[in-house]
């Protein structure tokens, strides 16, 4: 471990003052790296050895002098110099100025000068590379931070801006007149109200983005006012994304209402078929039972028994009716293609619409449940076809990727211009898309007046059981 209280290299022609300094130096704890008699060697020195300090003589041998020495060891190697010198007139030290030096020792000198003079060097070179570091640190930070930073002064001028803030803004480089000019809506923006504020911009080329913008303070000094930093970010794309979950949620809310509407009726259809239908049957077969138990002759019973045995087949076709509408027993019983085509078929009956299934998945993959949502979402595009299409053929195709299932429900009729139709708000839409987002999947909608509609359903093959 080194005990000295600094490294010094002497730089003087006169051998005999030199080994006088380092006597001197060395008996106070300073370690003497060398002595250099002109410039040139000084420099040399500097090669090899870096030292503390250097005690440099302004008038050196050869032909390099002491300032000339110094001013090159300032901007090569940072090592500060203190100048020795005889001479004081006015033109030497003005050229000694310029090399920024640390300190002049006016020869001849006591050593305690000499000391002092050292010692307030090297302090002063301490803070200085503290400071630089510090300067360094926060220039780093500053330059790299992720959010975009502007620095203003005490008036609000901007004094500069990193390289994330020009980005926001859509310009590069270093603050220039162009780069102040588009950071001025910002600033503005954060000087009319304080706190956290959103303000649009445009970029050049029309981009639109939305900047989040706070402020801080940040001292300047003990006694002067403090600096203001601005701290923006982009927050265009969570607004967006706020934006889609608060349609989303206001959608599924108008789904599940509708949903529950639907619901309603189903049973208040249930709930008068099965009183109109089966009760008055029950009831005719109470009234029989009641007619057959009051002692009517054989013969005059077996008519009655006849129509009751057909008015129990009449129940039992209409209770396998009922249970149709409610489960998809075909789906059940003979898969999803046999439910699929039988749809279809009811539908073309139905409309008078040519339906042209081409599937190249293996249905048997499917998981019920899935295959329900398949099931469901075709059904909803095919009810759409009918209701707005005027379209003559339907196209039905399955094709299996590697990754995912992807289904393609396309016409030929009139489509729709998709900028002037809200597809949030259709409920049937809305539907398609929650099905098959509840298998990780999507469902979209591409449409073009004159050239028909497609609905595309993706659906990761990892949901295919």
């Amino acid at each position: 471990m080194d005990e000295h209280r600094g490294h010094i290299l002497i730089a003087e022609d006169e051998l005999i003052v030199a080994h006088s300094i380092q006597m001197r130096l060395e008996h106070h704890g300073y370690a003497v790296d060398g002595v250099a008699r002109s410039g040139e060697e000084a420099l040399a020195t500097l090669k090899s050895t870096r030292p503390d300090l250097i005690l440099m003589d302004i008038r050196l041998s050869g032909e390099i002098d002491g300032i000339e020495a110094a001013e090159r060891i300032r901007h090569d190697h940072q090592v500060p110099v203190i100048f020795l010198t005889a001479f004081t007139d006015d033109a030497t030290l003005e050229r000694a100025k310029i090399t920024e030096p640390f300190g002049y020792i006016i020869k001849p000198f006591e050593t305690r000068e000499l000391i002092n003079s050292i010692e307030i060097a090297l302090y002063r070179q301490k803070m200085n590379t503290a400071l630089q570091t510090s300067e360094a640190r926060f220039r780093g930070l500053f330059e790299n931070a992720v959010i975009g930073l502007i620095l203003l002064d005490d008036e609000g001028r901007t004094i500069e801006a990193n390289r994330t803030m020009l980005a926001l803004v859509g310009l590069t480089g270093r603050t220039t007149g162009e780069a102040r000019e588009a950071l001025e809506p910002v600033i503005d923006a954060a000087r009319a109200r304080p706190g956290k504020v959103e303000k649009s911009i445009v970029r050049p080329g029309g981009e639109r983005r939305l900047l989040q913008v706070s402020e801080a303070k940040i001292p300047k000094a003990p006694k002067s006012e403090p600096y203001t930093a601005l701290f923006v970010e982009d927050v265009t794309e969570l607004r967006r994304y706020e934006q889609d979950l608060e349609d989303r949620r206001r959608a599924l809310r108008a789904l599940f209402v509708n949903e529950e509407t639907i619901r309603e009726r189903e049973r208040t259809r249930l709930s008068r078929d099965i009183h109109d239908v089966l009760g008055q049957m029950l009831t005719a077969h109470k009234m029989d039972l009641h007619w057959i138990k009051s002692g009517h002759r054989e013969t005059d019973s077996a008519p009655r028994v006849d129509e009751m045995l057909e008015h129990i087949d009449g129940m039992i076709g209409f209770v396998k009716r009922v249970c149709s509408e409610l489960r998809d027993s075909v789906l059940d019983d003979f898969g999803f293609d046999v439910a699929l085509s039988e749809h279809v078929k009811q539908f073309s009956e139905r409309t008078g619409t040519r339906v042209e299934i081409e599937t190249s998945c293996e249905s048997d993959t499917l998981g019920r449940d899935l295959a329900v949502s398949l099931l469901r979402i075709i059904q909803e595009a095919l009810t759409n076809v009918a209701r707005y299409a005027n379209a003559s053929t339907v196209r039905i195709r399955c094709t299996t990727l590697r990754d995912r299932m992807i289904w393609t429900i396309a016409d030929d009729g009139a489509g729709f211009d998709m900028s002037q139709i809200d597809l949030g708000s259709s409920l049937g839409i809305i539907g398609m898309n929650e099905r098959a987002a509840s298998w990780g999947g999507s469902a979209q909608i591409v449409s073009e007046v004159g050239n028909g509609t497609t609905v595309r359903v993706e659906v990761p093959r990892g949901a295919v059981v």
